[in-house]
């Protein structure tokens, strides 16, 4: 038996780095949608832990944190896929698949993080 990876994963390794990096760099190539519609998924994931904590430790409580996490979240997603990718939003289906690409799963992860951190520093 040998000691080297499958090339199956291999290959997703190097997938998901490529991805990352194409990412992290402004103006890369998407020719592939569903990649970039990936890339805002997992990143409003991070998002919406990060903004969860903050708004947990700051403490933000009622609709004032639930208004500021969508506003940031959408208009973070919104100007990463715009300014930062340069992609035309059509190319994407318009604001609106932008808007709600991953919004529900980053919304009950902001929820959980925000509620978790709150209770527990802010609790009598």
């Amino acid at each position: 038996m040998s000691s080297r990876p499958t090339s199956t994963t291999s290959q997703s390794q190097s997938g998901w780095t490529q991805t990352l990096s194409k990412a992290l760099t402004s103006g890369s190539d998407w020719s592939d949608k569903d990649e970039i519609l990936d890339v805002l998924y997992w990143g409003r994931q991070v998002l919406a832990l990060l903004i969860g904590i903050v708004f947990g430790v700051v403490p933000m409580h009622g609709i004032f944190a639930l208004g500021g996490y969508v506003a940031i979240s959408t208009v973070l997603a919104h100007q990463f896929v715009i300014k930062y990718q340069k992609l035309d939003e059509d190319y994407l289906g318009g604001f609106w698949e932008i808007a709600k690409e991953g919004f529900g799963a980053a919304f009950a992860t902001f929820m959980v993080s925000w509620i978790t951190v709150y209770s527990s520093l802010h609790s009598n």
